[in-house]
């Protein structure tokens, strides 16, 4: 499965309209950076990727095995930027703090939310890369 995104910069702070099939979403940095704070910045979006994905892979897990009752699932995420001497910089760590109430025993609820981490394409993508914190 491939994806395709168009964007293209604005002539307003750092906006930028970014147009994925029938959606657009726009991207901005805080008036702090230069932006005009219209949106979210790419960090922002990069964190808001990983919940999502956590999120629809829990659901996803949760309709094929009904057992497991899910009844909550809430993600709390914070990014460190690391800003490097030659002005550069990286999304250093994530911490991800999960609340997740089912009705499994806890353990197998940890194991459920092992396997939501495991099967997360974006956790995936972002893990040889970025340390990243998971607490649940």
């Amino acid at each position: 499965m491939g994806y395709q995104i168009k964007s293209e910069l604005k002539d307003v702070g750092y906006q930028v309209r970014n147009q994925i099939g029938d959606h657009v979403i726009l991207a901005d940095e805080p008036v702090k950076a230069g932006g005009t704070d219209a949106a979210p910045n790419p960090v922002q979006y990069l964190l808001t990727a990983l919940n999502s994905c956590l999120s629809i892979t829990a659901k996803s897990m949760a309709r094929k095995h009904p057992q497991i009752g899910l009844k909550k699932f809430e993600i709390t995420t914070t990014g460190t930027v690391k800003r490097f001497a030659d002005k550069t910089s990286k999304v250093a760590e994530i911490k991800v703090h999960f609340e997740v109430e089912t009705d499994l025993p806890l353990a197998d609820q940890q194991h459920f939310v092992q396997s939501v981490i495991k099967y997360c394409t974006v956790h995936s993508s972002l893990d040889p890369a970025i340390e990243i914190n998971f607490e649940y």
